[in-house]
């Protein structure tokens, strides 16, 4: 796979680094204040109002990992192709993009297709479809899937 003109934000859940590409988000911003969504699982830390669109925040080391929030993180919403959807993760690392030393390579693992290389770390790149496709599910069923809350959805130690 050819890296050139893709660009992975890098962030950091529970201590690991994670990558999502880029351009499968709007925008990164400061954690935002959120509104209760009655009867939604307790990953969802509530529902904020992003440009006049409710948007669903999800905690996502609460949903891979089952465990809460630690200090205010920063805040990625997603694409309009994914839905309305904002991740709560803790840290944003860096972006980086068309580097010599960047290479994209096969993975697996729940929501990983992909990992990229860079300063020879081996950095997950989080695939938003599965994510979402997932959550899909979880709301359909009523039953978390892939493993449930609580343990780790992303295959990883």
């Amino acid at each position: 796979m050819n890296s050139r003109g893709r660009r992975f934000l890098i962030f950091t859940l529970r201590g690991k680094q994670y990558s999502v590409n880029a351009g499968d988000l709007s925008e990164v911003m400061e954690t935002a204040a959120t509104f209760p969504i009655p009867r939604a699982p307790r990953c969802y830390l509530g529902v904020m109002n992003f440009h006049g669109v409710p948007t669903p925040v999800l905690d996502l080391a609460s949903f891979l990992f089952g465990d809460p929030p630690t200090g205010p993180g920063n805040l990625l919403v997603l694409d309009h192709r994914f839905g309305s959807l904002a991740l709560r993760i803790d840290t944003v690392v860096r972006i980086v993009s068309d580097i010599r030393d960047l290479r994209i390579q096969p993975d697996e693992g729940a929501f990983v297709r992909h990992s990229i290389l860079f300063h020879n770390e081996r950095i997950p790149v989080l695939a938003l479809d599965m994510l979402v496709d997932e959550l899909e599910e979880e709301a359909r069923t009523g039953r978390p899937g892939n493993g449930g809350i609580g343990s780790d959805k992303t295959g990883r130690e």
